[in-house]
C-alpha cells in the first residue's frame, strides 16, 4: 500500500473570496500537485469538500484531523 496524502481547505483569500485549495501527493515522493479554486461562496465550497471527500473514501482514502 502507497502512503499518499490528500488535503482540502476551505480559506478566504485576501481578497475576501472563498477560496478551496486542494493538495496531494505521496509521502516520501516529489510528485504532488495543488490547485486553488475561487468559490462563489462558503456553502459551494463546503459542498465541493463534502463531495471530495466521498470521491476519495470511495479510493481508500481515510479522514484525519
Amino acid at each position: 500500500m502507497k502512503a499518499r496524502y490528500y488535503q482540502v481547505e476551505l480559506a478566504r483569500d485576501l481578497f475576501g473570496d472563498w477560496t478551496l485549495v486542494q493538495c496531494w501527493g505521496g509521502l516520501g515522493s516529489r510528485r504532488g500537485g495543488m490547485r486553488m479554486v475561487v468559490m462563489p461562496s462558503c456553502e459551494d465550497g463546503l459542498k465541493q469538500i463534502d463531495a471530495i471527500s466521498r470521491r476519495r473514501g470511495k479510493r481508500g482514502y481515510q479522514l484525519t484531523e
